[in-house]
């Protein structure tokens, strides 16, 4: 016992646990030279005048020897339990930056009446997909599914209708449909969904969107911020509810959050097979990247990075940074004119002013808005103000006590091409000024009474409804107010308040 209390061992292990501690930090590269060289000087120092404090040759100081082992032994402790979190916090940025693969789900479709049951008792039957869209990945995954049931040819029609028609008489037993675009097909055929089932889902995986690297620390730089709604792995494909152009200036501390409507009629740019104008969400169709060179033919702009993230799941961020206080503003009821609304999620009250909101009261919060005489666009600037906040209480000191909970909470719904380099560097920025960011917000405004009768990823929607499908059609002074506000934080000067529209 004497021997494991030995100054001298605990000495050369508490010196060891330092060094070791020193090199992940240094590694880690979040902490300026300004603070870890101090930190680590003062480190030794206390363990060296510890031990220097233990030595008693007489045995007449017990009980002040024995208190500076055990303070030796605690700090040796929390030097190994600091340096095991920077693991995991530059493991886990690791694992969410650089761009993952993407991953595109294709379904085989049957009607829920047919007594097919598996992918082989498909066997020697008829196919069919609409191959005007996405030819390629059908392609691909007709070869998957030979390699389960042999040879199968698939019928190529040139619209979704005509495919349904196709499954609805008959002429074909199965459809292959992007499972992205399977969740919209009700907008053709009424109850379709509710009319099939799915009876098995390939997975298909293409390369990840590239980053137009930035130096972030000493120039502006836009990230396109996605958000969506579909559970399971954050790479999977799905349409995009969230759709905003952060403008970041780390010289100036400003973030310009300029949000733009899901249902914004736009020309859809980069989907193979498709040509024309149509919501904005259904550009994710072909991926984020698909919908990045939307927004970017839109704003006349050019991405340096994306951030994706799942709304339902990145709301978990809430509860790990001990809640949320948001301060609703008095919004248009409808049937009140108190500003009092009831989410149709769970079923919350929420009145104007200062809320303090869980996850679960802040999901509610921005996924409503049928409450709202405005709509989606009240929803579109909830989900706004919602972001802000949690931008901003991240970047305060209440941070450093929950960032395990945090990293904890992101982990699987969320994921940037940024290198973790960048990250790294950009909180290394923040530890060494300690400035406070200004966070501004802009939302994209239109006439959301519109209709179309044609949209490019779906075509003619008339019959589902003969009055077309509700767009939102673009006000060019909202754009071009949004462009010249971005152009002024990309030239790095100062905007002192965005003019909502």
């Amino acid at each position: 016992m004497k021997k494991l209390l030995s100054r001298r061992l605990i000495l050369v292990l508490s010196l060891l646990v330092a060094i070791f501690f020193s090199f992940i930090i240094f590694e880690l590269k979040i902490l300026p030279l300004k603070y870890y060289i101090p930190l680590i000087i003062f480190i030794f120092t206390i363990l060296i005048l510890l031990y220097r404090g233990e030595k008693d040759k007489n045995n007449e100081h017990v009980i002040k020897v024995t208190v500076l082992k055990v303070i030796h032994v605690f700090i040796s402790i929390i030097l190994v339990i600091t340096s095991l979190y920077a693991i995991k916090g530059s493991s886990f940025l690791n694992s969410i930056t650089g761009g993952g693969d993407q991953t595109i789900e294709m379904d085989v479709v049957v009607l829920k009446s047919s007594p097919y049951q598996s992918l082989n008792d498909l066997t020697e039957l008829s196919f069919g997909a609409n191959t005007t869209i996405d030819a390629i990945n059908i392609n691909k995954t007709e070869t998957l599914i030979e390699e389960e049931i042999g040879n199968i040819e698939i019928q190529s029609f040139m619209t979704h209708d005509e495919t349904i028609n196709a499954l609805k008489n008959g002429t074909i037993k199965a459809m292959v449909i992007k499972s992205v675009d399977y969740e919209t097909l009700d907008d053709v055929e009424k109850d379709f969904k509710e009319n099939t089932r799915i009876l098995k889902t390939f997975e298909i995986k293409i390369p990840s969107v590239k980053a137009n690297s930035a130096k972030v620390t000493q120039e502006p730089f836009l990230i396109f911020i996605s958000g969506t709604d579909k559970r399971g792995p954050i790479s999977t494909f799905a349409l995009s509810d969230v759709n905003m152009i952060a403008a970041i200036n780390p010289k100036t501390k400003q973030v310009l959050l300029t949000s733009i409507p899901r249902d914004y009629y736009v020309d859809i740019i980069g989907m193979d097979g498709v040509s024309g104008k149509d919501k904005l969400t259904h550009s994710a169709k072909g991926g984020i990247n698909c919908t990045i060179d939307t927004v970017e033919s839109l704003m006349g702009i050019k991405f340096n990075y994306y951030a994706k993230f799942n709304f339902t799941s990145f709301l978990n961020v809430v509860d790990a940074l001990g809640g949320i206080t948001i301060d609703v503003p008095k919004y248009d009821v409808v049937g009140r004119d108190d500003g009092v609304f009831t989410t149709k999620l769970d079923k919350y009250t929420i009145e104007p002013g200062v809320n303090n909101f869980d996850s679960k009261h802040a999901l509610s919060f921005v996924r409503e808005r049928k409450a709202f005489v405005q709509g989606d666009a009240i929803r579109g600037k909830n989900q706004m103000i919602m972001i802000k906040a949690i931008i901003k209480k991240c970047c305060s000191a209440a941070i450093i006590t929950k960032l395990d909970s945090v990293i904890q909470s992101l982990e699987n719904c969320f994921e940037t091409n940024m290198e973790a380099s960048d990250i790294k560097s950009l909180i290394n920025m923040q530890i060494d000024d300690m400035s406070a960011w200004d966070v501004q917000s802009f939302r994209l405004e239109g006439d959301d009474t519109k209709r179309a009768f044609h949209l490019a990823t779906i075509g003619d929607v008339r019959k589902v409804n003969p009055r077309g499908l509700i767009i939102n059609e673009p006000y060019i002074e909202s754009l071009e107010k949004a462009k010249q506000y971005i152009q002024i934080i990309m030239e790095g000067k100062e905007i002192l308040k965005v003019k909502e529209e």
